[in-house]
């Protein structure tokens, strides 16, 4: 009950802030543009990280991870506005979609091209992590191509993603403090590859589901 209670007032406050943007002049393709603005503050500060010195480097972090909140705040307000002012338009999908899977690319390349700075294949791991990114949104919307119920399982969709990237810059820049550069360093990259294993078996438990709903038919 106590859980309920929690996310019906986040519901309400979020319902009340999109009015108050609205009546601002805010759009909800504007809000999705400015998740993106917010996803490349993340990327930037992570691409710019390790190569301060700790102290520095952990208040990056801390901008990281308050980039990637307020991307995910501006995705869950786009479509609340959207709904509340009934500007769904025509080409709604199109802003709702791309600028999504720009904001992912763009965080997982800053995330491992940073981390190319203290890991050799850090830049490699930022790439595998934007193409699994990708590969789950690209799965979802196969899934609806094909008519079946939108494919929403898995351990690291949107949501997660940033969640989990904004605790590893947590725990990232709480090391550095502690002067545990190379546990800070460990940390990020096994929460890099983690993203990726997970959003692989993302992608895999997606195409079963799609798959059988289509035999079952």
């Amino acid at each position: 009950m106590a859980r309920m209670h929690l996310r019906e007032r986040r519901a309400q406050w979020r319902a009340r802030l999109a009015l108050a943007l609205r009546a601002r002049g805010a759009t909800p393709n504007g809000l999705s543009w400015t998740a993106t603005g917010f996803a490349a503050l993340a990327a930037l500060m992570f691409l710019l990280a390790w190569r301060e010195p700790p102290r520095d480097a952990a208040g990056l972090l801390l901008l990281a991870a308050l980039g990637l909140q307020g991307r995910l705040l501006c995705n869950r307000l786009d479509g609340l506005m959207a709904r509340q002012a009934r500007m769904v338009g025509r080409a709604g999908e199109v802003y709702n979609e791309a600028p999504d899977r720009l904001s992912d690319v763009l965080v997982c390349l800053g995330a491992g091209y940073g981390l190319q700075q203290v890991l050799p294949w850090g830049a490699e791991l930022g790439w595998a992590a934007a193409l699994a990114c990708v590969g789950t949104a690209y799965v979802r919307m196969l899934g609806l191509a094909c008519g079946v119920r939108e494919p929403l399982q898995g351990p690291m969709a949107r949501v997660q993603r940033m969640h989990w990237l904004s605790l590893a810059a947590l725990l990232g820049a709480a090391a550095l403090l502690l002067r545990h550069d190379a546990l800070a360093h460990a940390v990020f990259a096994a929460a890099l590859a983690l993203l990726v294993a997970a959003a692989a078996l993302t992608i895999a438990i997606r195409l079963r589901a799609i798959v059988r709903e289509l035999e079952w038919r």
